[in-house]
């Protein structure tokens, strides 16, 4: 009776051993897969990084083309009223002294 009960706790404890052992098994085995995910979460939030770094530096490079581009459009702007001005002033000109010519000798 005594020597019975042994064995079942023994039998026992070598069953809770062997559960332990599969229960660290399965959570190593869940860990490993926990630490392969986060591996490749990394590598996609640096290679996201590098991305935005050189959307970032292409923004710059538009930004500074766009002024750049309103820069010369206001000088074009400019340059072609000075242009229209000259013409207009050049046309009353040639009218005024046209009608200079115009005017009847006696």
């Amino acid at each position: 009776l005594l020597l019975g009960g042994d064995e079942r706790r023994g039998g026992s404890t070598n069953d809770k051993l062997k559960q332990a052992q599969r229960i660290f098994a399965d959570t190593e085995e869940l860990g490993m897969g926990i630490l392969g995910d986060l591996k490749s979460q990394r590598e996609t939030i640096e290679r996201t990084r590098e991305r935005l770094a050189d959307a970032d530096s292409d923004l710059d490079k538009g930004s500074r083309l766009l002024r750049t581009m309103a820069i010369r459009a206001r000088s074009h702007k400019a340059i072609t009223a000075v242009i229209f001005v000259g013409v207009l002033v050049f046309f009353v000109f040639l009218m005024v002294w046209h009608r200079g010519d115009d005017v009847p000798v006696p």
